[in-house]
C-alpha cells in the first residue's frame, strides 16, 4: 500500500523511429495471440500513437510472464485500452482492460472521499480530533502529539506511525492472515509518535486505515459496503471489491507475482485484510468510470471533488504536493493529479492532466519497472507538444562546475534520522559523485544557483543537495516533500567476530509484540525477525542496513549494548531493549 515504494522511478528512453515500429508490430501480434474476446484492443490513437504506446509495455506481452492493463482517457472517453501479459500464469489467461487486481495505495483516494462525504454530510468535520470516534487509541506524547486530527491523517501530518511496519517489526508476515483487530492493537501499544502533528510530512498507511474504521463507526456499515453503497454501485464499476476477506473469492482477479532470483516468476499474496489505505480490487475499465467521475460528478458534488485535491499545508506554512488520497503537483509544465500504490504482487497508477483533459490507468501485477515511470512515459506519447521541457531540459544551460570547497563540503556518508536514508559522497579525479542508498550507482554533481547541487543526468525527480555551514548537515530537497536534513556519519564496520559478538542478543520492545534476535556469525551479523534469519550490512558506528531499515545499537556509559532502534520509512524511532540472558540447561547464560 505504500507509493514510496512504488515510486522509486527508472529513467528510461522512449523508443524512437523504425525500431518503434518493428518492436510495436512484434508486440501487436504477440497481444492479439494471447488475447480473449474481452481482450480486444479500444483504441481511437492512429496508427502511430498506438504503437508508441505499445511499445512501453513490449517487455510483458509475453505468455510466460505477468504484465499490466491500461487505459487511456482523453476528452471524456476511452482512446486506448489494452492488456499486456498474462492474469494467471498457471492458467495461462491473459491480462484485459476488465482484469481485476490489487491496486494498493491507489485506494487512499476512495477512502478520502467516503470521509469527505460523511463530512458533507455532516455526520463528522475533519478537524474532529480522531480519538472523538476511536477513543481506544492512545495519546500521543508529548503536550501538542496528543491531539491529532482526521484532516492531519488523511495528508501525512499526523506523526502516526506506519501500521504496516509495526506488524511486521512484530513478526507478522504478509503471508500471515492480520486482521484490522490486529493493527488496532498494534497502534494501541505506542507512546510517542513520529513527530508533533501538522509540523511535518511522512507517508503513512496508518492515517487512512483509521479513517476507514471512522467511516464504519460513523456510518454503522462496513468501509466495504459504504463504498460498494456510495461509490461503486453508482457508478457502475461492477468488477470492484474491497478486500477485507482472504477467503472471498474476487471474479476475474488476477494472482499477483514477484520474480525469481535467476529467472521465473512465484506467486506473491497477503492475507492481510485491514482496509482504508489500500486493499480496493478493481479494473482500468472500473477506474475509467471513477475518472470519469471528476470530470461530471455523478457521487459527490463539484465542491466535494474539489476538497479532495487541495493540498496541505504544515502548521509553519510550508504548502505540501499530498492532498486527499492524492498528490497534486506538476509534471512537465502540466498540472498533475495522480497516486501510485505497491503491495506484494501487485502495482498501479493513476495520473490525470486536468487541463489536458487526459488520464493514464495502469494497473500491473508483478512488473519490475514502475508504473508511474510508464504512465509518464504514455503522457509524453499521447500529450507529446503540451508538455514542457524536461528538468534536464530547463537546467542544462544553468547547471555549472561545483567549486572545490562544495566539493570537499559534501564529501562523505549521510544519513535522515527520521526516514533512514543514506546517502553517499565521494570525490573521484577532483569530481563529486553521489549514490542515494547502500549499492546505487554515483552520479556526478553540478552547481545550481542559488547553492543547489544536483546529480546530472538531471531527472524530473533528481533531489537537490545544499550544505549547510551553520548546522553541519546536507540539506536535500526533492519536489513531491519537505526539504531534510541528513547528518554526516564515518562509515564503520566492526573490526572482529569479538565487536560483532558485542551486539548478540534477544531484543524486546513494548511497541510491538515478539523478540528480535541478533546472531554473530563468522563475519556477519544477522537479524531473525518472526523466525526469518536476514543478513544485516553496516554502515556506520553501530549502525547497520536491515530489510526493516537502519537499525542503530545503543549502549550505555560503560561502552555495552543496550538495546536497538530501528528507523522505516514509516517509523521513524522504533526502540528494543536488550533482553537478560538466560541460562540453558548445562548452567551457561545464553543470550
Amino acid at each position: 500500500m505504500m507509493p514510496h515504494r512504488t515510486q522509486r522511478v527508472r529513467r528510461f528512453g522512449v523508443l524512437g523511429g523504425s525500431l518503434v515500429a518493428v518492436l510495436a508490430t512484434a508486440t501487436s501480434a504477440a497481444a492479439q495471440s494471447l488475447a480473449s474476446p474481452r481482450a480486444s484492443v479500444v483504441s481511437t490513437l492512429d496508427s502511430i500513437t498506438s504503437a508508441r504506446v505499445d511499445s512501453m509495455f513490449a517487455s510483458y506481452v509475453r505468455a510466460d510472464g505477468p504484465g499490466c492493463a491500461l487505459l487511456v482517457r482523453r476528452n471524456a472517453s476511452t482512446a486506448y485500452a489494452r492488456g499486456y501479459g498474462m492474469a494467471s500464469l498457471e492458467l495461462g489467461v491473459p491480462i484485459t482492460p476488465a482484469t481485476v487486481m490489487d491496486i494498493a495505495s491507489t485506494s487512499k483516494q476512495f477512502t478520502a472521499t467516503a470521509i469527505w462525504m460523511l463530512a458533507f454530510d455532516g455526520k463528522l468535520s475533519l478537524d474532529d480530533e480522531v480519538r472523538r470516534y476511536l477513543p481506544e487509541l492512545p495519546r500521543l506524547g508529548p503536550g501538542a502529539a496528543s491531539r491529532v486530527t482526521i484532516r492531519q491523517m488523511l495528508q501525512h501530518t499526523s506523526g502516526w506511525p506506519d501500521y504496516l511496519d509495526l506488524l511486521l517489526a512484530g513478526g507478522t508476515p504478509f503471508e500471515a492472515a492480520s486482521t484490522a483487530g490486529d493493527a488496532m492493537a498494534v497502534l494501541a501499544r505506542q507512546t510517542v509518535g513520529n513527530f508533533a502533528p501538522g509540523t511535518a510530512w511522512m507517508y503513512t498507511n496508518t492515517g487512512y486505515f483509521l479513517a476507514g474504521q471512522i467511516v464504519e463507526r460513523v456510518s454503522g456499515m462496513s468501509l466495504r459496503e459504504f463504498l460498494r453503497t456510495r461509490i461503486f454501485t453508482p457508478l457502475g464499476m461492477t468488477h470492484t471489491d474491497v478486500f477485507d476477506d482472504h477467503t472471498r473469492v474476487y471474479p476475474g482477479h488476477a494472482n499477483g507475482y514477484s520474480p525469481v532470483p535467476g529467472g521465473g516468476w512465484r506467486v506473491e499474496r497477503t492475507n492481510w485484510e485491514q482496509t482504508g489505505d489500500g486493499a480496493i480490487q478493481t479494473s482500468v475499465e472500473d477506474l475509467a468510470r471513477w475518472d470519469a467521475n471528476f470530470d461530471t460528478p455523478v457521487v459527490g458534488s463539484r465542491a466535494l471533488l474539489d476538497s479532495l485535491q487541495q493540498p496541505a499545508y504544515l502548521v509553519d506554512g510550508t504548502p505540501m504536493t499530498y492532498a486527499y488520497g492524492l498528490f497534486v503537483d506538476s509534471y512537465r509544465g502540466l498540472r498533475r493529479v495522480h497516486h501510485g500504490g505497491d503491495y506484494p504482487g501487485y502495482q498501479s497508477e493513476v495520473m490525470r492532466f486536468p487541463e489536458q483533459r487526459t488520464s493514464i490507468l495502469i494497473v500491473c501485477n508483478g512488473v519490475t519497472w514502475s508504473p508511474r515511470f510508464l504512465a509518464e512515459k504514455v503522457a509524453v506519447i499521447v500529450l507529446g507538444a503540451a508538455l514542457g521541457p524536461t528538468d534536464g531540459e530547463r537546467l542544462r544551460d544553468s547547471l555549472g562546475t561545483l567549486p572545490p570547497a562544495a566539493r570537499t563540503a559534501l564529501q562523505g556518508m549521510w544519513w535522515d534520522p527520521m526516514t533512514g536514508s543514506v546517502l553517499r559522497v565521494v570525490l573521484r579525479d577532483s569530481v563529486a559523485l553521489q549514490g542515494d542508498g547502500p549499492g546505487a550507482p554515483a552520479r556526478p554533481l553540478a552547481q545550481l544557483a542559488g547553492g543547489w547541487v544536483i546529480s546530472t543526468p538531471v531527472g524530473d525527480w533528481t533531489p537537490r543537495l545544499r550544505f549547510d555551514a551553520s548546522t553541519g548537515r546536507l540539506l536535500v530537497r526533492r519536489l513531491d516533500r519537505p526539504t531534510l536534513a541528513y547528518e554526516r556519519v564515518a562509515p564503520i564496520a566492526p573490526r572482529d567476530t569479538a565487536e560483532r559478538a558485542a551486539y548478540a542478543g534477544r531484543y524486546s520492545s513494548r511497541s510491538v509484540a515478539g523478540v528480535w534476535t541478533v546472531d554473530a556469525r563468522r563475519d556477519t551479523l544477522w537479524l531473525s525477525v518472526g523466525g526469518r534469519p536476514r543478513p544485516i550490512e553496516p554502515l556506520f558506528h553501530d549502525a547497520f542496513q536491515s530489510d526493516f531499515g537502519v537499525v542503530r545499537f545503543q549502549r550505555n556509559a560503560r561502552g555495552r549494548v543496550t538495546g536497538l532502534s530501528a528507523v522505516t520509512y514509516g517509523v521513524q524511532d522504533l526502540r528494543f531493549t536488550r533482553m537478560p540472558a538466560v541460562a540453558d540447561s548445562t548452567g551457561r547464560r545464553e543470550r
